[in-house]
């Protein structure tokens, strides 16, 4: 869309900083590198670089990445990890294709399985989510005020194909012909939201996270009052969630060697770390973020995007990463109950051998359950 290129445009020297896929510096600079322990015999015998893919552009969602970066933990493990944006079309699932590069995609179920109908080869490593962040929001001044109301329009959909999966059934159980139902997609994926279709009339809805869509949508400029709209400018309609949301992915071919397994591997435990940080502590991690020079959001948009985000990934009973295979085959099923893909077990797709490596290295006093997890209470700035 125009507005999105403009957005984009905006952004340019922000993004330019993220890691491309010839070239993958941190995300953050370390602090003067010390040897860590953290990965312990989880080294590769040669520098592996870790892409990770990330949904949306920088923001809450980057934030572990960032954590882990300024803290060095993987400094002594020959491991490099960064974030960038998904590309766009059909290139949002392709890597770097070196031996010496690895990369993961933080990506939704429907969307990766759609890319392997294709003819890639992806691969579920590790879950991230136990529960899916969509929301889907209308003007509140506007005339629809339910699902049913939605036949014959055009929606934005916040990611990649397949990401419509929940408003689909949703659609589906208000009577509502799904084709009926356009639906519009970003055509940067790492561009900031532009919050400018919906308010101008050009979709009648967008279905978008919430720890960085939805926030966007209640940050965009309101010109009578010169502040924000606020939140209170949209009516949400009810979409329920499919259960586990984003997952890490990788493609088959590019985690065969001992390097590429050792290398995620390390990436997982220090993730697992960052993650538990960026929990326990919101605001520092937010302000890392906002510090880097990533993100256009300042450090309370960034925390009240991390507390959401947090909301979607704790309190988690199996522990951080860990796979609930029944819960993604319902997600599989629904996916294939709409035509979004044709049946395929989790067995096929699921690869955990890297997870059990993982597994036999996490960080000593690291909370991957968060059973006391409590979401804090923010207000969008």
């Amino acid at each position: 869309m125009t507005n999105q290129r403009h957005a984009r445009n905006l952004l340019g020297v922000v993004f330019s900083l993220l890691v491309v896929v010839g070239c993958r510096p941190p995300l953050y600079a370390s602090p003067t590198p010390a040897p860590s322990s953290i990965a312990g015999d989880l080294i590769p015998g040669q520098a592996m670089s870790v892409g990770i893919h990330l949904p949306g552009t920088a923001g809450a969602i980057y934030s572990s990445i960032v954590a882990l970066n300024a803290s060095g933990s993987l400094s002594a493990a020959n491991v490099t990890v960064s974030g960038e944006p998904f590309a766009g079309e059909d290139q949002s699932f392709i890597g770097a294709g070196r031996t010496e590069a690895v990369d993961l995609f933080v990506a939704e179920s429907a969307a990766a399985l759609i890319s392997n109908a294709a003819g890639n080869d992806l691969v579920l490593l590790a879950s991230l989510q136990r529960t899916q962040s969509w929301r889907l929001l209308t003007l509140a001044s506007g005339e629809i005020q339910g699902l049913d109301q939605l036949q014959g329009t055009t929606v934005y959909v916040d990611g990649l194909i397949g990401d419509e999966l929940p408003l689909l059934i949703a659609l589906n159980e208000a009577g509502v012909e799904s084709t009926s139902v356009s639906f519009v997609y970003a055509e940067d994926p790492g561009a900031p939201f532009d919050s400018a279709s919906l308010l101008d009339g050009a979709v009648s809805a967008a279905f978008v996270h919430t720890f960085d869509g939805y926030l966007r949508l209640a940050q965009a400029f309101d010109p009578n009052t010169g502040g924000s709209v606020g939140e209170s400018f949209y009516r949400e309609l009810p979409v329920a969630s499919l259960g586990a949301g984003l997952g890490i992915w990788a493609s088959a071919a590019s985690i065969e060697s001992d390097d590429a397994k050792i290398a995620v591997a390390a990436t997982l435990v220090g993730l697992a770390q960052s993650m538990a940080q960026c929990r326990d502590d919101v605001e520092a991690c937010a302000a890392l973020v906002a510090d880097s020079g990533l993100t256009d959001l300042g450090i309370e948009a960034v925390a009240w995007g991390l507390n959401a985000l947090n909301a979607s990934l704790w309190p988690n009973p199996q522990g951080l990463f860990e796979i609930d295979r029944a819960t993604l085959q319902e997600g599989v099923d629904a996916a294939v109950a709409v035509g979004l893909i044709t049946t395929v077990s989790v067995d096929s797709f699921v690869n955990e051998e890297i997870l059990t490596m993982a597994s036999q290295y996490w960080p000593a006093g690291v909370d991957r359950n968060g059973a006391s997890w409590v979401p804090l209470e923010l207000v969008i700035p």
